[in-house]
């Protein structure tokens, strides 16, 4: 199940009952005292494919959303975190690995589709593994190993998990070790944290 968020009802920046307006074409809540625009709910969140003698790591949720299922590890980007760090955080976290992202192998997007569901943006990243040894946390995972894409399939695995970890192991084979977007550094761009990530 997807988290749900609390509708705003009151302005966050000055307490005034929201209003209803037409904004940009849309039906959105705005303040008529400050006029402050609620432009949506949304969450980012990040995974992580780690490939090791052509069989990927996934683990097995212990909590909801998911609980029993079968997935590559990840989970949500804090508000000031880059989402090269939190992928890093969320592998160690959850498996004991260090690692270091390689490249970005897909988006995926989900758009508000169920009322009070926020709009879902899923950013997968290709890692290299640095070092630990493979212990999953009980609090979020029941059990994790490296495994290959036919094994996977004999388990409760996410489709999108199989897809990435299959394309990793086919481009990894075909020798191609960095495929997806690269993190572009030296152009200037607006934001001290910012990163852009590019073909290269």
């Amino acid at each position: 199940m997807p988290p749900i968020y609390v509708e705003f009802n009151f302005c966050p920046l000055c307490a005034a009952k929201l209003d209803v307006a037409i904004v940009e074409g849309k039906e959105r809540k705005i303040c008529p005292r400050c006029d402050y625009i609620h432009w949506g709910e949304y969450s980012v969140g990040v995974g992580g494919v780690l490939i090791h003698k052509d069989k990927g790591l996934i683990v097995q949720r212990a909590i909801n959303p998911g609980r029993g299922r079968w997935t590559i590890p990840g989970g949500y980007v804090d508000q000031n975190e880059k989402i090269e760090d939190a992928v890093v955080r969320e592998l160690r976290e959850e498996t004991g690995l260090l690692t270091e992202p390689v490249s970005v192998l897909a988006i995926k997007d989900r758009p508000e589709d169920v009322p009070g569901v926020k709009h879902d943006i899923y950013i997968v990243f290709l890692l290299r593994y640095l070092g630990g040894e493979l212990k999953p946390d009980p609090g979020e995972v029941s059990q994790a190993g490296f495994y290959t894409p036919d094994k996977c399939r004999s388990f409760n695995i996410s489709p999108l998990s199989l897809h990435l970890i299959t394309k990793a192991i086919e481009r990894n084979q075909e020798g191609d070790l960095t495929p997806g977007f690269l993190r572009k550094d030296g152009l200037p761009i607006v934001g001290a944290l910012s990163e852009l990530y590019t073909l290269s």
